[in-house]
Formats: structure tokens, C-alpha cells, sequence
């Protein structure tokens, strides 16, 4: 398949449902200005222009609108969560995209750096969740009965490791983005006797004959 057929194909498969018409519009309005230079700006143009005499196109015209909608949808994937919806299996883009919307509502993510935290925090999770299962219904079988063999105890053997994986990862895109949205430190100092420096030893009445070396 060349690479254009598998674009096509790629845009066919991807899900739409997450993306409401008027966050798509949303998105328009925040970057279709007149002095927006990005690369997909004509794209922009094109839509928002169609979507405005959307009672009176033609039938091609309402085929164009429909292809710049995947086709913005897909270039604006960080900003509608439609990647991270597209992580798994249509019957779970609904709870992917519900875990995702409560991260950012939460968290207040804006930035893009945010928006990628988010995304990663719900992937790290999921695959450590869905890892979890596997390796619990592979241990042990629904009446409670289980079995072993070598390639069984392989098998848990990387699926723990996965687990241990994504927690790894979980915690770390956790304790990234909780960081990221702390407010910056003010610190108000009213003594002549306060120092406040990097690397540096503190002593507010030092001995005339001790020499203080930055640590």
C-alpha cells in the first residue's frame, strides 16, 4: 500500500465521535486569524468559509467540508483528545476520552506540554490496567482454578514487567504535570540578617575568623 492509500485508510479509521462540532468550531475561531501564519491555516480558512454557507453547498462542497474536518480533527488531535482516544478499541474510545476530559478539567491543562501529560498519563494507566487484567485472568481461571507450564510463567513474567512499566511511567507523567501546574514560589524577605542564595552556605552571624566556601 503506498503511503497516500495508507493516509487515506488511516483518516477512514479514525473516530470522530469525541470531536464536537463546536469544539472543531472552537478551534477554528482560536487560530483562523488573518495573521496566523502556521502551515494549516489555509485549511482553516477553506472549513470555516464552508461551514458558513453550509445551507447553501453543493454536494461536492459538503464532501470537501466533511474530508477538512478528519482532516483538521487529526492536525488538532492534541488539542480534541482525539488521539488519545484513538488508543484502543472503538468500544473503549468513550471511557479513554472521559478519563482524558477529567485530567484537563482537573488539572486546568491548557499548554501543549500539558495537553501531552494528560494524554500520557491516560496511556500509561491504561496499558498498565489492561496488563493487570491479562495477567490476572491468565493466573487464574474464572472458577478459581489455575495451571502452570514454562510458557506460562513466561508469559506473567513480561506482563509483569509491563505493569511495572507503565507504573513507572504513570508516576513519573503524574508527578510531572502536578509540578508544571504549581504556582511559582514568592518569597517575601523583610531582615537585614536574611540571605538567600543558590549553592551557598547561610550564616547570619559568622565567626569574624570562619571562612564560609560555597558548598
Amino acid at each position: 500500500m503506498t503511503e497516500k492509500k495508507q493516509l487515506k485508510a488511516n483518516r477512514r479509521n479514525v473516530k470522530l465521535s469525541v470531536v464536537k462540532e463546536d469544539e472543531l468550531k472552537a478551534i477554528i475561531k482560536d487560530f483562523s486569524s488573518p495573521d496566523n501564519c502556521v502551515p494549516d491555516h489555509q485549511l482553516l480558512k477553506e472549513y470555516s468559509n464552508l461551514d458558513l454557507n453550509s445551507k447553501r453547498l453543493t454536494p461536492s462542497q459538503e464532501k470537501r467540508k466533511e474530508e477538512l474536518k478528519v482532516e483538521l480533527a487529526m492536525l488538532y488531535g492534541l488539542e480534541n483528545g482525539i488521539w488519545i482516544a484513538n488508543l484502543s478499541y472503538e468500544k473503549y474510545y468513550a471511557a479513554l476520552g472521559k478519563m482524558r476530559q477529567n485530567i484537563v478539567r482537573q488539572y486546568n491543562c491548557r499548554g501543549s506540554l500539558e495537553l501531552m501529560l494528560a494524554d500520557r498519563i491516560v496511556a500509561s494507566y491504561w496499558r498498565a490496567m489492561r496488563c493487570d487484567m491479562m495477567f490476572n485472568r491468565l493466573m487464574e481461571k474464572e472458577d478459581g482454578s489455575f495451571s502452570y507450564d514454562q510458557l506460562k510463567v513466561n508469559i506473567l513474567k513480561e506482563f509483569n514487567k509491563g505493569i511495572e512499566l507503565a507504573n513507572r511511567q504513570l508516576n513519573a507523567n503524574i508527578i510531572l504535570l502536578k509540578e508544571l501546574k504549581q504556582p511559582p514560589l514568592s518569597v517575601s524577605i523583610k531582615s537585614k540578617t536574611a540571605f538567600v542564595a543558590q549553592n551557598q552556605q547561610l550564616n547570619i552571624n559568622p565567626n569574624k575568623n570562619e571562612n564560609v566556601q560555597p558548598k
